[in-house]
């Protein structure tokens, strides 16, 4: 667990490396820019354990993994955050995650080899309220409503011998649930801050439910760049069809999240 951390910390120092600064302006057209609009790029790694029922044409498994655990079942994963907000009220905001993952368990002589990929993409508007004084140490808090739409992708094969007999069946479902939200920003002083973030949609719309919970502490090391650290979980009801057409997930993914963000 401590190598995949150090690895992380060493890939999002490499992409601050990288990353090329503002280009210059002039004095007139900074100011215009900072009240105007602004863009944040996070690029950040969820070390995600998850658990819950996956099934796939009337086959289904039971699956908990710690994030702890993530050497052993994580092939792969990508994240990625977004915003862009016009003058401090109104914005947009886009955030990627994928990932592969894979599992096994076995009961009552029914072995199942389970293997998964998920693509979970949020795309949301949202209004800035305003920004609060917090106390007399210059402390300030922020609160933003949003709406948007959570997009789905799951793709899921699960390889299945009882007694001498074996099958196996691969599907792949995709859906978009409606998602609302709040989001709160508190800066503790010009370097440190925190951010909690929380939403809840589907409403039987695809999903029956999915919810999402983050809570993150920022440090400012440089003028356009802070380290982020945290944890995330989003949860998932969703079931479709019945039978060889039945597809169902309900599951809980959470784990530390760690990134970088690059305002501009």
């Amino acid at each position: 667990m401590t190598r995949i951390l150090c690895r992380a910390v060493l890939v999002l120092l490499c992409l601050a490396c990288a990353m090329p600064g503002p280009a210059p302006a002039s004095a007139a057209e900074g100011a215009a820019s900072a009240n105007d609009l602004k863009i944040v790029l996070v690029p950040y790694g969820w070390i995600t354990g998850f658990s819950g029922k996956f099934g796939a044409r009337g086959y289904e498994t039971n699956v908990s993994n710690n994030f702890a655990q993530i050497d052993k079942y994580l092939n792969f994963a990508a994240m990625a955050h977004m915003e862009v907000i016009y003058r401090d009220t109104v914005g947009l905001l886009g955030e990627f995650n994928y990932a592969r993952l894979g599992d096994q368990t076995s009961r009552k002589g029914v072995g199942l080899d389970g293997q998964m990929s998920f693509t979970m993409t949020d795309l949301a508007a949202f209004y800035r309220l305003g920004n609060f004084a917090l106390g007399q140490q210059g402390s300030t808090a922020s609160f933003d409503l949003l709406a948007g739409a959570r997009i789905w992708t799951l793709d899921m094969k699960l390889s299945a011998e009882y007694m001498q007999m074996g099958d196996s069946v691969h599907m792949q479902k995709s859906w978009v649930d409606p998602t609302i939200g709040a989001r709160t920003n508190i800066r503790f002083n010009d370097r440190w801050y925190a951010e909690l973030r929380g939403g809840v949609g589907g409403f039987g719309a695809s999903s029956t439910f999915t919810w999402d919970t983050m809570a993150l502490i920022g440090y400012n090391f440089w003028e356009n760049a802070t380290v982020l650290g945290g944890y995330r979980a989003v949860g998932l009801n969703y079931e479709s069809g019945s039978g060889r057409n039945n597809f169902k997930a309900n599951a809980t993914l959470h784990g530390p999240v760690i990134g970088l963000a690059f305002t501009f």
